[in-house]
């Protein structure tokens, strides 16, 4: 498998906050730093590292050397390639902002994304 040329996020498709997201990244990122796939995209395990029930879970951002980063991690990464995106991920350099970062993505699917809200 070849690393895609450039960071490559792969989100819901059929989820309508994801798109909404996703073309408001598109609109910032002025110099396409970025790639978007869709998860039911057929070949997607061919040509990432990811695998479609993961990413079920959870965006992913596989970046420019392969590497996937998923959930909270994903959105810093995403923030990270957008103009002046150094300094939006400030706060994901403190302590503990990582955990903090994963509880609010889950929360944040759980209660906007496709996935089933529980209990």
């Amino acid at each position: 498998m070849t690393s895609p040329p450039q960071a490559t996020l792969v989100f819901d498709g059929r989820c309508a906050f994801c798109r909404r997201w996703v073309e408001r990244v598109r609109r910032w990122d002025r110099d396409q730093r970025l790639d978007f796939v869709d998860y039911h995209t057929e070949d997607l395990e061919r040509r990432f590292p990811v695998s479609r029930a993961e990413c079920q879970q959870r965006m992913h951002l596989v970046d420019e050397d392969g590497r996937d980063h998923r959930g909270a991690a994903a959105g810093r990464e995403v923030l990270r390639r957008l103009p002046q995106g150094a300094l939006w991920t400030l706060p994901f350099r403190l302590p503990g902002s990582m955990a903090i970062a994963d509880r609010l993505y889950t929360w944040i699917t759980h209660r906007w994304g496709p996935l089933p809200r529980s209990g």
